[in-house]
């Protein structure tokens, strides 16, 4: 993924992570995430950050975004052989309602067209990402106490709309 022209003047640029932003990682999801898990599993267990980032480290793609060389957020999936998944977006506050987020997922659909595939997501039923995510044409599949469960099926044109609206 490459970020637009927009988006890096404002400062920002994505880079390969690391093992040393394992705390960067924890601090960022816990800004973003903390108040979801204590909503619906309890209190917040930095451990479970700790062995998730590692896991990260082995998907398809996993970078860290930058805004003047601060990490602000978190963007992976993993290409699979039948499906794209484990998307995450995780962007502090500062750096949301950007354009990141919806270039990320944008370029995930031009990717599953390419190949294919379908993509899945999930996300908490009170995290407003979901329509975000309803917008860009991922449908609920299934649900359950928690999460909505969420995929894209190719569709046409995506990409399109995007690029049009940033001229």
């Amino acid at each position: 993924m490459k970020l637009t022209a927009d988006i890096e003047n404002m400062g920002f640029r994505l880079a390969d992570t690391n093992e040393l932003d394992v705390d960067d990682y924890i601090r960022v999801k816990k800004i973003v995430y903390k108040k979801y898990i204590e909503e619906y599993f309890g209190e917040w267990n930095d451990e479970i950050e700790f062995n998730a980032f590692y896991g990260k480290r082995k998907l398809t793609f996993f970078k860290k975004l930058l805004l003047n060389n601060e990490i602000v957020g978190f963007l992976n999936y993993d290409q699979k052989e039948d499906k794209f998944n484990d998307i995450s977006i995780h962007i502090i506050e500062k750096a949301q309602n950007k354009g990141i987020g919806t270039l990320f997922l944008l370029n995930l659909i031009e990717l599953a067209k390419e190949f294919g595939k379908p993509l899945f997501i999930e996300v908490v039923k009170s995290n407003p990402a979901q329509n975000l995510y309803r917008r860009l044409g991922f449908e609920i599949y299934k649900e359950d106490d928690v999460f909505y469960f969420l995929r894209y099926i190719n569709q046409k044109g995506s990409y399109d709309i995007y690029k049009k609206q940033q001229h």
